[in-house]
């Protein structure tokens, strides 16, 4: 299709009760390589209108997606309104049940740590991390304590492109030079198009 992933973006929406957050993943255009059946093209001309039908139905492709956003938009604002009271009784559910453990904790988990009911379980679970400081690092590399210190190596291709070719042959790679086709067509609204 041309498309690919750009990055993704948190979108916010202004809704009743605060907002509605989201990922969204942006997309950016880019030259595309032709895969598919192939139409017989014999003059510029003719080139010239295959590049017009390639806008326009970009341009309707933009065009459905900015729809369906608007359409995801809304219901994703509806769904909030809907679920935003259920969500505070949930949450004053949960702080009741907690009140009401630790305050018959001694009676309730004397030999056990989890409660389990017919519709379902809570109880106690011990939970251990590790909280560090902005000196933890240089200190464990002081200390030598390397085991603790996760180093990710990768490959950094866009340096060795201007390695020598006997230099990348010592460490099993190779400049891979290629002349690709693309395409790139200007921005066509759909005022004016003739799809």
């Amino acid at each position: 299709m041309g498309l690919r992933i750009k990055k993704k973006v948190r979108v916010a929406v202004a809704t009743r009760y605060g907002y509605l957050y989201w990922e969204k993943i942006m997309a950016k255009e880019k030259r595309s390589k032709p895969q598919t059946e192939i139409k017989k093209i014999t003059s510029l001309g003719e080139a010239d209108g295959v590049l017009h039908r390639i806008a326009d139905l970009k341009a309707h492709m933009r065009k459905a997606t900015a729809d369906a956003d608007i359409a995801v938009n809304a219901i994703k604002e509806e769904l909030a309104l809907t679920c935003k009271p259920m969500i505070e009784e949930i949450e004053s559910l949960e702080r009741s049940l907690g009140v009401y453990s630790e305050y018959n904790r001694g009676e309730l988990f004397r030999d056990k740590k989890t409660i389990e009911l017919q519709f379902g379980l809570f109880g106690y679970r011990q939970s251990t991390s590790v909280s560090v400081k902005k000196t933890t690092l240089e200190l464990l590399q002081k200390h030598g304590f390397d085991e603790a210190i996760v180093i990710k190596p990768t490959v950094n291709k866009e340096l060795m492109r201007s390695w020598t070719p006997k230099k990348l042959s010592l460490v099993d790679a190779m400049l891979v030079v290629e002349d690709k086709f693309w395409i790139e067509t200007k921005e066509n609204d759909l005022e004016g198009s003739a799809a």
